[in-house]
């Protein structure tokens, strides 16, 4: 039987602190599924991306996060070579142990937020190849930048409310604090006129008040903005929702919840392997709950590529 070589790699800061404060528990429960293991503790944003990388070059070949969806994509990041679509090691895995506020992606592969339930699911599980998005900015005074997101990205709305929510502390982060930022945002904004190439063949050029680029479902503390969505069919599901009147708005965030908002007449749903997006505008991109460059950008899906302890 062929042992795991298996390293974790914890964000303390995730859950608003509180996972830094449950980690003897978590090591524990750990310890009772893996006999032999590693970990390490991140201490500042975006570094368990080359704390992962490294790990795979050194022989690794299970990586296990403790957190909430932005420690899963830093890691996923860590997955690939330095400014490459290649895979360090692609028989490696990933696992997640939740422990984060926003945890939209490890909700929708319903991975249990119960400590031993999930740490027995990665010990138990066999792996799942699933697909990741990769986005390429392409502003003028910059080399190509590439980016990798596991659940989604999107523009417009959804952009401006991380962009907000980066001035508010880890540590005050709750449940709803996208949805409250999301109202605080609205009213300062507008819908921006975008042009969308799918698939190098078909176009849509119009106002949207967001665009979601979907590899998984959910986004902002639970919003089902993309319900036919799978991790592994090898397509984006692409959202597009039309300019839209505050109370309007408003109005309709229920069927965000819901899981019914492709229905909204002022909703276009598609799926697609390459979109490209560009607008005269600026408008700004997240990804993962992660606020990235402006556009233009190009998002393209690379099919089962990592492999997900599920």
């Amino acid at each position: 039987m062929i042992t795991d070589k298996v390293h974790v790699i914890v964000n303390p800061f995730s859950a608003r602190g509180k996972t830094g404060q449950r980690w003897n528990t978590i090591r524990e429960i750990v310890k009772s599924y893996f006999k032999e293991f590693k970990y390490i503790f991140t201490e500042k944003p975006r570094q368990a991306t080359q704390i992962a990388r490294e790990l795979l070059k050194d022989g690794f070949d299970l990586i296990i996060g403790v957190g909430g969806d932005g420690t899963l994509n830093e890691i996923t990041n860590g997955f690939f070579k330095q400014n490459s679509a290649s895979t360090i090691n692609e028989n490696a895995s990933l696992g997640v142990i939740p422990s984060g506020t926003g945890s939209d992606f490890i909700r929708f592969m319903k991975i249990p937020r119960d400590l031993e339930k999930s740490v027995e699911l990665i010990k138990r599980s066999t792996s799942k190849k699933i697909d990741i998005g990769q986005i390429t900015f392409l502003p003028e005074s910059e080399k190509k930048k590439r980016q990798f997101f596991i659940n989604i990205a999107d523009f417009g709305l959804g952009a401006e409310v991380i962009k907000k929510l980066a001035d508010v502390p880890s540590l005050k982060r709750g449940p709803f604090s996208y949805y409250t930022g999301l109202l605080k945002t609205l009213w300062s904004y507008s819908s921006k006129m975008v042009n969308i190439k799918i698939d190098d063949s078909r176009s849509i050029e119009g106002k949207f008040l967001i665009g979601a680029i979907a590899n998984g479902r959910i986004f902002g503390g639970g919003m089902m903005i993309a319900p036919r969505a799978e991790p592994d069919d090898g397509f984006f599901d692409l959202v597009l929702v039309k300019d839209m009147k505050k109370l309007e708005i408003i109005g309709n965030t229920p069927h965000l919840y819901r899981g019914t908002i492709e229905k909204h007449p002022k909703v276009i749903y598609q799926r697609a392997k390459k979109i490209h997006i560009s607008s005269e505008e600026t408008v700004n991109i997240e990804y993962d709950g992660e606020l990235g460059p402006t556009l233009p950008a190009t998002f393209e899906i690379i099919e089962k590529k990592i492999n997900f302890r599920i």
